[in-house]
């Protein structure tokens, strides 16, 4: 599957821990090239081969999107599950030095419930807890849920991306968003990344009148 512009917002751009080193990883940076030699771990394409899905996940969650005054359908409907093993760190670049954690992404698969709404399962299980760096048991967590809807589904069609983190999921949190109706279903560019507004006041005056919501839900689901 092609990873785009818009696959990369829906993954790591709504999770800020995506996107920046946190202060523990700064502060464990070795202190000379021998010991970050050292202390370096697996390439990351490497490692993420090592993963292994659980075969009987147990641990499920439902979670719905809900549409609202789009101004008109919103057909496509695909989405991400991003996991991360924040017990388990390791260092892919010893000249960088750089601490991470493993990750991985599985697709969803959402189905039809009505016009406005849609359903998939999301397993906090999904991935077994194993012995990936040889340091001990990795435990996996659901980092964030994400979802792309589009107009049709065409490549050019606006990707209207809503997201929940993982304390979210595991709260049985809602999340709404707010959408500009004037880039549905094309915001005048092929695949325009759209990730909407918690907040309408963030929208111009003028915007705030054509404005649809893209909720998402997270609810106990059903082993």
């Amino acid at each position: 599957m092609r990873r785009s512009l818009r696959t990369f917002c829906l993954l790591s751009a709504l999770s800020v821990s995506a996107c920046s080193v946190s202060e523990t990883a700064m502060n464990s940076q070795p202190t000379s090239p021998t010991d970050a030699a050292e202390a370096a771990g697996p390439d990351t394409a490497a490692l993420a081969a090592k993963y292994r899905r659980n075969p009987a996940p147990k641990q499920p969650y439902r979670v719905l999107v809900k549409v609202a005054q789009a101004p008109g359908p919103l057909a496509s409907v695909r989405g991400f599950a991003k996991y991360e093993a924040p017990d388990c760190e390791y260092i892919p670049n010893p000249v960088a030095g750089v601490v991470t954690h493993p990750m991985q992404a599985l697709d969803l698969e959402f189905s039809r419930l009505d016009d406005t709404t849609y359903a998939a399962t999301v397993y906090a299980d999904a991935l077994l807890d194993e012995d990936y760096l040889g340091k001990g048991v990795c435990h996996w967590q659901v980092a964030s849920v994400a979802a792309e809807l589009k107009a049709s589904g065409a490549q050019a069609d606006t990707a209207f991306l809503s997201n929940l983190a993982g304390d979210e999921l595991r709260a049985h949190g809602t999340r709404t968003k707010y959408y500009d109706k004037a880039h549905y279903p094309r915001a005048g560019m092929d695949d325009f990344p759209d990730s909407g507004s918690p907040d309408p006041a963030r929208f111009q005056p003028e915007q705030r009148a054509a404005l649809f919501t893209i909720s998402m839900t997270a609810e106990a689901g059903t082993p």
